[in-house]
């Protein structure tokens, strides 16, 4: 009930908080004054619901109008019924009202305290995220540095590291709370990664496409995914494309009942995959498929290569 009041202005106008309550009272006086005429039946309690809301949706007082409306709204109706009989209900009805009205007014101050709980959380996970991605960020500056300083081999190794931290960074942009769980958009996510490595790529004539499905996951599942598909196209434009070959590498991910990740190149084709699967890289590949209980195979695409990641659908 409390998402309510993320559609009201927390600070309502005078005259617009208690034009709103004059108008449900009266639109519950109506319904009131056509059961009265058809039936002879005087509903006070018809009058209870407009005399909650108004407490529940503008506070300050409103619920109280709306009872105050209502009691007058009464008295105008019956006046030509009114009798000593009808007074002590009427009387009744005015203390239920103002009952109703303090309830009303004490739950929206309630939800107010959740609302105001939950935006201060939200903004705590943003700054933390923000915070953390700065750090990672830094850390993957300063590997990067240092590579510069090193041999081929190591500064390569250190590169790919950099890439690494890097890509975990990432996912700290598309942090989402939902029910008290981090969750990422694995298509913006993905996105932003291969965009990067396309950049991270140089003067290389690889073209890098896209066909990717609406999906969310958690980030201690988004994460892995992302150091995956960072690792494997990375190996397509380092091993499927030499001597400035040119070609395309096409991603995809498609959901239903499981989760299905592609990368597939036009390259050189298997043995490149084949000198791939020697490095380092193809060892955290492993490590991070075995964690999210998946299954990764190499497939010939005639021409080129293509790597399939299947795994069960992230629950959220």
């Amino acid at each position: 009930m409390e998402h309510l009041l993320y559609l009201l202005p927390s600070k309502q106008p005078v005259a617009l908080r208690y034009g709103l309550s004059a108008l449900l009272a009266a639109c519950a006086l109506g319904v009131f004054a056509a059961m009265e005429a058809q039936t002879g039946f005087i509903g006070l309690y018809i009058l209870l619901p407009a005399i909650f809301l108004a407490g529940l949706m503008f506070d300050r007082g409103s619920g109280f109008f709306a009872t105050l409306l209502s009691v007058a709204g009464v008295l105008w109706v019956l006046r030509l019924q009114l009798s000593s009989a009808l007074a002590l209900p009427l009387i009744f009805f005015a203390f239920v009202g103002i009952a109703f009205a303090a309830l009303a007014e004490l739950l929206r101050k309630e939800m107010e305290k959740v609302v105001a709980s939950e935006r201060s959380k939200t903004l705590l996970l943003q700054e933390v995220a923000h915070r953390t991605k700065n750090n990672l960020a830094l850390l993957s500056a300063m590997v990067r540095l240092q590579s510069r300083t090193l041999g081929q081999e190591a500064s390569d190794a250190l590169e790919t590291t950099s890439q690494r931290i890097q890509t975990m960074a990432e996912v700290y942009d598309h942090l989402m709370l939902r029910d008290q769980t981090k969750i990422v958009d694995l298509k913006e996510y993905i996105g932003d990664i291969v965009r990067r490595l396309m950049v991270l790529s140089g003067d290389k004539p690889v073209a890098v496409r896209c066909e990717l499905d609406e999906a969310c996951a958690h980030s201690e599942v988004a994460v892995p995914i992302a150091i995956i598909i960072n690792e494997l196209v990375t190996n397509s434009i380092k091993y499927g494309f030499p001597d400035e070959r040119p070609g395309q590498i096409l991603i995809k991910l498609h959901t239903n009942d499981e989760l299905v990740i592609s990368v597939s190149d036009n390259g050189v084709g298997m043995p490149a995959h084949e000198q791939a699967k020697k490095g380092f890289g193809s060892k955290v590949v492993a490590l991070l498929v075995q964690q999210l209980n998946g299954e990764l195979v190499y497939e010939d695409a005639q021409p080129g290569s293509r790597a399939v990641l299947r795994m069960q659908k992230p629950k959220l």
